[in-house]
């Protein structure tokens, strides 16, 4: 009997795995077609621009895009330490690095950045009540600073781009999403009774995800001390507002380094956008990237550009070519990175050390007894 329930549910998580493995590949392969029907509408266009790409702009930006993945792996380290959990500056942003690009890569509404957020915060003892802490805390201040940029750009692009009514829509929509789901977030785990709804649900969820990343099964916790851990950490929210003050700032400045990023590969391809035009076609492209299905906005997020840019009379061939080096500097070259980020962190575990270090001495005590 207790087989049969083993073997019922190894196979409910099979066919889970392959539902996902199946909307992956429908949601990339729909990216790569809708980008390569974007570029092939304008080659010529996107040749001629390309071939004009000044790439000592493109490393500045890529250098402005890896600072701005750093700003984001300090903002979750504060938050952490306000947990009560200090790793270590580094630590953590490799961690941050390595779960945000999983989420560029597979986009699953952020379930598969934070499963390896989680897996990985917990091989080094912090629990899963307190990553759940940290994530909605920082997820909440992410999209609330989102939000303003996003508002900024729907109203420049409502007061100059009358033409791209794709963009303003996409805007708008971002907007009211973003602000949607900042809402929902600190209303969940601020609010005793909707946060009583959730809390079983999380902890199965978390755990779950936690453990379909790791070949040894982590031991689930106990769900009193899960629910505990969890008020506890909320309250040291509360009371640690200094602390939360330098997340804020640093999420402003993984977004401001973002955003000069993108205006450095406009430059690349001798396009200088003033401030009001540049944040609208942040906007837009950021607008495009919360489209679940899509991995990053592929596709979707150029094309918006493109059309916004052309709209405010810029070449659109440019625009898709600096988009696209926005795409290779803020998500291609940190997702590569990150691979070997990932292979570090593995390695640096806690277990893996000490199994290193045991290692080690029964080496060198075999050496000794041979002698």
């Amino acid at each position: 009997m207790e087989r049969g329930l083993v073997d019922g549910r190894a196979r409910g998580d099979g066919a889970v795995k392959w539902r996902r493995v199946i909307v992956w590949g429908v949601g990339s392969a729909a990216a790569l077609l809708l980008l390569g029907a974007v570029v092939g509408s304008r080659l010529d266009q996107v040749l001629r621009a390309g071939e004009a790409v000044s790439w000592a702009w493109v490393a500045g930006a890529l250098v402005c895009a890896l600072i701005g993945h750093a700003m984001a792996g300090l903002a979750l380290s504060e938050t952490l330490a306000v947990l009560g959990h200090a790793l270590g500056a580094p630590t953590v942003l490799g961690i941050a690095l390595v779960s945000t690009t999983a989420n560029y890569m597979l986009s699953a509404g952020g379930a598969t950045g934070f499963a390896l957020k989680a897996h990985l915060l917990h091989k080094r003892r912090v629990p899963i009540a307190t990553t759940i802490t940290a994530s909605a805390v920082t997820s909440a201040i992410l999209y609330a600073v989102l939000a303003v940029i996003l508002a900024q750009g729907l109203a420049t692009l409502l007061l100059r781009a009358g033409g791209a009514r794709v963009a303003v829509l996409e805007s708008a929509f971002g907007l009211v999403v973003l602000l949607a789901l900042a809402a929902m977030i600190l209303a969940a785990f601020f609010n005793r009774t909707a946060r009583g709804r959730l809390t079983h649900r999380l902890f199965r969820m978390t755990n779950r995800a936690a453990f379909s990343l790791s070949q040894r099964e982590i031991p689930p916790e106990d769900f009193t001390a899960f629910e505990m851990q969890l008020t506890q950490g909320l309250a040291r929210i509360r009371s640690g507002r200094g602390r939360l003050t330098a997340t804020v700032l640093y999420t402003c400045l993984d977004w401001g380094f973002a955003m000069t990023a993108f205006g450095l590969c406009f430059r690349a391809v001798g396009v200088h956008l003033p401030p009001a035009a540049l944040v609208a076609a942040f906007t837009a492209g950021q607008a495009a990237t919360l489209i679940p299905v899509l991995p990053g906005g592929l596709g979707a997020a150029e094309g918006s550009i493109a059309a916004l840019m052309a709209g405010m009379g810029v070449d659109a061939g440019a625009s898709l070519v600096a988009a696209l080096l926005f795409r290779l500097c803020y998500y291609v070259v940190p997702s590569l990175l990150s691979v070997l980020v990932l292979w570090g962190l593995k390695v640096s575990e806690p277990a893996v050390l000490r199994e290193a270090a045991d290692l080690s001495r029964d080496l060198r005590d075999h050496r000794d007894h041979k002698a």
